[in-house]
């Protein structure tokens, strides 16, 4: 469901209970926070003093960057030992010694989340092992470890905070549903962070804001103007690359440094990592599945560094680069060729035809920038043409004059140029890129308030529950057809209560009423479903493209006759809310919408 459409932009003032707010950015391949003191906050400028750590900046290769990779390492039972670099050098020994057995070792793994069919509390994933551990504990522990280092952060600077005294907010991607979402949050309870403290937001939104305060200087494109002496009726594009994701919204600056949302997000799994994706592809391609696989199990200390090289390297690499780029293979995948197909790294080349386009320098490839250039092109073509079809779609389209990249990837040379090309000479259309894009989502979630506001906003997808009524012939299926205490009934009927497209305030309330449907019970319980845009009129609840986002449970007093239960919708804030309520008697219920098991 999406964020309010238009967004007040007020910040958290000082409060008796909370002494630091804090934002932690979780991402597909650099996590990281930020957190200012509310004593530091400056009306004039939001985001004056807000603070990033720079301790991150650690591993062979001295990445610049303040983030820290998103890799966990857990010892055999399970619990946190280490995060980000450390446990991706720690890991990297353990493979080198061969004592990695024993260990769990995830990465990159929020894309998880992507397409969360069929996620809960029960969902196992894989660690680079192929070991497996329950999802919800391996987000967890990884909040956990970000939570834990800002606390050590503190401590170093003399700060004493108690835990109910820090507000937080947790970005995700705005294409993510309502499941996701709620997954992680409960991903950050179990790392005790309570839930009456934390604030799920989205990552453009918080961009966006951020960006407003940005002077020219701290853009590394976008001409003579800042995004700040943008004014208001400027409608904008915020493109978000992250590693995993490419979420793409338009908005429009309003009055009073409000942002009102005009095309509500989209997009896809096109972020930096599909680039990496294809360099394996690349290399699969070259010496064989067979080969790749073997090398990626067996030597993966070595698959770790070169995914690591890879990762320098392709910041480098431009839509212009013309020079060879140099690369150091592993000496143990030429050595597994030989083991697995009994010819060298060197032959294999050659027999794909590649030999023109890597060559060999002592231990070091040389490779054509072309053919790393190719591992780009299916992500940002993806991009841009996305992009393209929502300047195409009226009347947002016509009206937008700015593109603002943000994220992680956004930060690629190779980005930078694709989108100067397919865009630049759009008339009156400004690019702007600030400096540092990859926090400037972290760094907006610091100052962005959730307070409740009363704007419009854009539903994503239609909401409705399943019901049984009574058969009806002709009109359905008969395949459907149950019997309920002598009554013909028709299972799995969507029943909607409110439409994909419908404009809502914060806080807009959909009442619907419900029925225990025995005696004594002490619970009302109704399955909720979404569907999307491709089926937004459906008549059953397991029709393409509906899904089911989790049980509607309402605790009840126990009574001998059936009662009227008054549940309440709250829509328009970037998660759903709810209330309920005795019909008769007005008495307030306990009402939770189960987004998993």
């Amino acid at each position: 469901m999406d964020r309010n459409t238009l967004i007040q932009c007020k910040f958290w003032k000082m409060s008796d209970t909370h002494f630091i707010v804090a934002a932690i950015d979780f991402g597909t391949t650099y996590s990281g926070y930020a957190f200012q003191l509310t004593q530091d906050y400056d009306s004039k400028n939001p985001t004056f003093k807000i603070m990033s750590p720079q301790a991150w900046n650690s591993g062979k290769t001295q990445l610049t960057s303040m983030k820290t990779p998103t890799c966990l390492l857990l010892d055999n039972n399970g619990d946190l030992d280490c995060f980000g670099y450390e446990a991706e050098e720690k890991y990297a020994n353990l493979c080198l010694d061969n004592d990695h057995g024993n260990w769990y070792y995830f990465r990159r793994f929020k894309m998880r989340l992507h397409d969360s069919s069929g996620l809960g509390t029960h969902t196992e994933m894989d660690d680079e092992s192929g070991r497996r551990l329950p999802a919800i504990k391996v987000f967890s522990r990884s909040i956990e470890a970000l939570t834990s280092h800002l606390f050590k952060l503190l401590e170093n600077k003399s700060i004493s905070v108690k835990p109910t005294e820090i507000k937080w907010l947790l970005t995700v991607p705005a294409i993510w549903d309502d499941t996701a979402k709620g997954f992680m949050r409960e991903a950050a309870n179990r790392a005790g962070i309570s839930s009456e403290n934390l604030t799920i937001c989205l990552e453009p939104e918080a961009a966006s804001l951020f960006c407003q305060y940005l002077p020219v200087e701290k853009f590394s494109m976008g001409g003579e103007k800042g995004f700040s002496d943008s004014k208001p009726g400027t409608t904008y594009m915020i493109v978000d690359l992250g590693g995993g994701t490419a979420d793409i919204t338009v908005h429009e600056k309003v009055a009073a440094g409000n942002l009102k949302e005009v095309h509500r997000a989209s997009g896809g799994p096109w972020g930096g990592t599909f680039v990496d994706s294809e360099f394996i592809q690349l290399i699969s391609s070259i010496v064989g599945g067979p080969i790749m696989a073997a090398f990626m199990k067996e030597q993966k200390y070595d698959y770790l560094e070169l995914m690591r090289e890879f990762e320098a390297v392709k910041r480098k690499i431009g839509r212009g680069t013309k020079d060879t780029i140099n690369m150091k293979l592993p000496g143990s995948l030429n050595e597994t060729c030989q083991k697995v197909v009994k010819k060298d790294l060197k032959q294999l080349i050659k027999n794909a035809g590649k030999d023109k386009q890597i060559t060999f320098v002592s231990d070091k490839a040389k490779f054509d920038a072309k053919l790393l250039q190719g591992c780009f092109r299916k992500a940002t073509d993806k991009i841009v043409a996305h992009m393209k079809a929502i300047f195409e779609k009226e009347p947002c389209g016509k009206n937008i004059s700015m593109i603002l990249m943000v994220g992680g990837f956004s930060e690629s040379l190779f980005v930078h140029d694709v989108i100067k090309e397919a865009f630049g000479n759009k008339v009156g259309l400004s690019i702007l890129i600030p400096n540092d894009a990859g926090i400037s989502v972290v760094q907006g979630a610091v100052v962005l308030d959730d307070a409740t506001n009363h704007y419009v906003s854009y539903l994503r997808f239609t909401y409705g529950v399943a019901i049984s009524p009574e058969f009806e012939e002709g009109k359905h299926d008969p395949k459907r057809r149950i019997v309920v205490d002598g009554v013909d009934h028709c299972s799995g009927c969507f029943s909607t209560f409110i439409n994909i497209g419908t404009e809502v305030k914060i806080g807009h309330k959909v009442n619907e009423t419900y029925q225990n449907t025995v005696a004594n019970s002490t619970s009302v319980k109704v399955k909720v479903f979404t569907a999307n845009e491709t089926n937004p009129t459906p008549t059953y609840v397991d029709e393409p493209g509906c899904r089911s986002i989790g049980s509607l449970d309402v605790t009840i007093k126990k009574s001998p006759k059936l009662r009227d239960i008054a549940v309440e919708y709250i829509f328009g804030d970037t998660e759903l809310h709810l209330n309920a309520y005795d019909e008769e008697t007005k008495e307030p219920c306990q009402a939770k919408l189960r987004l998993f098991e």
